[in-house]
């Protein structure tokens, strides 16, 4: 099986966080650590997510996507002010899409003229663009990312508030607004969705994602090395949970195969 894993992070300890990092890592998350997990569970390949931590210094995932071309490619964090030159540039080093991390920060006018130059570059690189955002965020950028012919990733089941679960009115706004020919959802990092790590609430978000046609553009990723989670959760107890979540053999081999590789350039 050609086993994809969406969604994973690398850095180290020594490197310089910005000032306004919410988190700042104590330990390296090395590309050979990772590699290690992606062999002993059978992964052949994996996307790397810029962290929010190191904000748009894209070094470290640039140096990992170099140690491994064929196995690895990048979703760099970028500035709206980033021109075709260099995105294309760092599109022939594996880089394919960025992240928009809206945790902490106001919620961007993607209107704004910057924006949508930005965001015309991407469609013509074929780019796409992932979002960690809150619902509330999301139900406002997803009808202005609708113009444009980009794939949207929303991470982690669309990270609606962990207290009220996928009962939040935010949330279900979100799912009605979802498109299976644009959008594409992580089922993954159930641990950040509540207590219990969050498993009642990521069975529920799959239910309901399931009625709203999403099978075949649900992707999974481990968000290794879980960070901030680190003590509670690893890569295998990330690819269990996952499984139990989805309860279906069938659907589980779709989303780490089919599904991953219809979205990633490798």
């Amino acid at each position: 099986m050609d086993y994809i894993d969406a969604h994973a992070h690398v850095f180290s300890q020594h490197d310089t966080f910005p000032a306004a990092a919410r988190y700042r890592p104590d330990y390296t998350a090395s590309v050979e650590s990772y590699i290690e997990q992606l062999d002993e569970h059978g992964f052949s390949k994996g996307v790397l997510v810029q962290p929010s931590f190191l904000g748009t210094d894209n070094r470290y995932l640039l140096a990992a996507l170099s140690k491994y071309p064929t196995r690895l490619r990048g979703i760099a964090v970028l500035a709206n002010t980033t021109d075709a030159t260099t995105l294309e540039a760092l599109d022939k080093r594996g880089v394919i899409g960025i992240r928009i991390n809206l945790f902490g920060v106001v919620c961007p006018d993607l209107t704004d003229p910057q924006w949508k130059v930005f965001l015309t570059h991407l469609a013509n690189i074929n780019w796409q663009v992932e979002i960690q955002a809150p619902p509330i965020y999301l139900i406002q950028l997803l009808p202005v990312l609708k113009q444009y012919r980009i794939d949207i990733v929303i991470d982690h089941f669309g990270r609606f508030n962990p207290t009220k679960g996928v009962q939040d009115k935010d949330y279900f706004k979100l799912l009605d607004m979802l498109d299976p020919d644009q959008h594409w959802i992580k089922v993954s990092g159930y641990y950040r969705l509540g207590s219990n790590l969050g498993i009642q609430n990521a069975k529920d978000a799959f239910k309901l994602l399931m009625a709203r046609h999403m099978k075949d553009r649900l992707i999974w990723g481990s968000d290794w090395p879980h960070t901030q989670n680190e003590h509670q959760v690893n890569f295998t107890k990330a690819l269990t949970t996952f499984k139990h979540i989805i309860n279906d053999d069938a659907l589980e081999t779709q989303i780490l195969t089919t599904n991953n590789i219809s979205l990633f350039n490798f």
